[in-house]
């Protein structure tokens, strides 16, 4: 069979309209649920009619990225399966082409739709961001609290805090920072009894506290101090404050430094934990629910687009409820987080061998 001849361009045809048309439509969908669900509770908050509808705008994009694997399996299964009720695939294999090289086309379009879902999720978090700050999810600057706690930077320096306020940006009743243990290096610890942070000078001044310089030869010095400015302290607020970012606004860098940050200052991640390598297992679940959804579209090829439509529906129902379930388990630390993202990969990948290996091709 001659490589994109005319019955390849006739199943690419049929696979991308009803991609696009899936691709657009389910999300869509999916944000009008949203919207019709959350309406009431945001024009009880004050929040206006424009920004509503424009967060709801701004949401498209990251529900696009989590609905491109339902929008590939939709494609094939439609196509499969239109191509078993018009006798084509009879037809087909009496020609010499076997199921496995008349797929291939869809396949293809499928590993391409990897990259996509990928580039779409990076692009969805700024969108997202914007879309929760529109709609007050984001706590406001001026109201956000936090009491005792430490944190770990990423230079060594450890930080010990009673209470902190955003906005004045200000640590206030009593601080403790801790410099690094390193061999033959003098070690700081400064308690304050308040700071805030320079923007100018994108660093820390503390105030009235007391400094003490241990040297590599076990002498002590310490000095009183109305103000002190360190060039070692230079963690932003938001970093010291930890405002709860939610997977969806972060690209993987964030989301990467993000962990990182949680990790140093002893919170457990949760859920976080599985997201970060969902953003890895969604994309690829493009090509796997195409490997899946094609032999399963012929295995009653005569029984309409009903069935097709309700086997569309019905693995994606299991794939994403499968999904949250094995993220719940991974956030609760019972399975790993890896295992938990990738999960539902390996069953839908281990039931489409199956199903292809009993194709009659």
């Amino acid at each position: 069979m001659k490589p994109f001849g005319i019955l390849d361009r006739y199943v690419l045809r049929q696979w991308i309209t009803t991609f696009v048309l899936s691709a657009v439509g389910i999300p869509a969908v999916s944000v009008l649920i949203n919207t019709a669900d959350r309406f009431g509770r945001l024009t009880d908050r004050g929040i206006p009619l424009r920004d509503i509808f424009l967060g709801q705008l701004y949401l498209f994009p990251w529900q696009m990225a989590q609905y491109l694997p339902a929008a590939v399996l939709f494609a094939t299964v439609f196509t499969v399966n239109g191509m078993g009720r018009h006798s084509e695939l009879t037809a087909a294999k009496a020609g010499g082409v076997s199921f496995y090289r008349l797929i291939t086309p869809m396949l293809l379009l499928a590993l391409l739709a990897i990259p996509v879902t990928y580039a779409l999720q990076e692009a969805a978090a700024v969108s997202t961001s914007r879309q929760l700050q529109l709609e007050g999810d984001k706590t406001s600057p001026t109201d956000m609290l936090r009491y005792q706690y430490g944190y770990a930077s990423p230079s060594h320096w450890t930080w010990a805090i009673n209470e902190m306020t955003r906005s004045p940006a200000r640590l206030q009743r009593g601080v403790l920072v801790e410099g690094p243990i390193v061999a033959r290096q003098p070690h700081w610890t400064i308690s304050a009894d308040s700071a805030r942070w320079e923007s100018r000078a994108q660093r820390w001044r503390l105030y009235a506290g007391v400094s003490v310089l241990s040297d590599s030869a076990g002498d002590t010095r310490s000095f009183r101090f109305v103000s002190l400015r360190h060039r070692a302290l230079t963690e932003t607020p938001s970093q010291l404050m930890d405002e709860g970012k939610r997977a969806e606004e972060m690209t993987m860098r964030e989301f990467r430094e993000y962990l990182a940050e949680l990790s140093r200052s002893g919170k457990p991640p949760g859920a976080l934990a599985v997201d970060l390598p969902l953003k890895y297992a969604i994309p690829f679940a493009c090509i796997v629910i195409a490997l899946f959804g094609a032999p399963l579209a012929i295995t009653t090829p005569r029984a309409g687009a009903a069935l097709g439509l309700a086997f569309a529906l019905g693995t994606m129902l299991v794939y994403l409820t499968g999904t949250q379930i094995m993220k719940a388990l991974g956030g609760k630390e019972i399975i790993a987080p890896d295992l938990a993202a990738w999960s539902m990969n390996g069953v839908f990948l281990v039931l489409a061998i199956v199903l292809l290996a009993r194709v009659r091709t």
